[in-house]
């Protein structure tokens, strides 16, 4: 693997830089048009809450690939908005579920507009085929850093 890296660090230097300056760029766009000065996560949560109901903040961590921690800073902000509730599940009282508001709804249909806007220009000129093989090598990477992951921890 070290030979790998070492025939291939250019390469892959210049991919790395690739994928900030392209984060960058999508961060800088979202920053423009985003609502109430909300992040990129902050919106994915909004719309996960909106798509699939009340949830447990464990379970939006899961589905966000961020801690628990981070899911209390956002929802600590979206509440704060008028955003998202926090309710007691009917069920087992102990638990707390982050619901998407009324107010929230109508802002996920703006950030749906501004996803939607943001997909069309990023992905402009970009065959079926060439999306293709993108999301092929993004899970490559993806399942190489879930081995590596796993490998670290034993």
């Amino acid at each position: 693997m070290e030979n790998h890296f070492e025939n291939n660090k250019e390469l892959m230097n210049k991919l790395d830089e690739s994928f900030r300056e392209i984060r960058s760029i999508i961060n800088t766009y979202w920053g423009k048009y985003s609502i109430s000065g909300l992040g990129i996560t902050h919106a994915r949560m909004m719309t996960h809450l909106s798509e699939n109901g009340p949830t447990k903040a464990s379970h939006i961590a899961d589905k966000l690939y961020i801690t628990c921690g981070a899911v209390t800073g956002l929802s600590d902000r979206l509440i704060e908005l008028g955003f998202v509730t926090r309710e007691k599940d009917a069920n087992d009282r102990r638990v707390v579920l982050l619901k998407i508001s009324e107010l929230g709804e109508k802002h996920v249909e703006q950030i749906k507009a501004v996803r939607k806007n943001l997909m069309i220009n990023l992905f402009n000129g970009l065959s079926s085929d060439e999306m293709e093989n993108g999301m092929y090598l993004f899970n490559k990477m993806k399942q190489n850093m879930v081995i590596f992951n796993a490998s670290e921890k034993e």
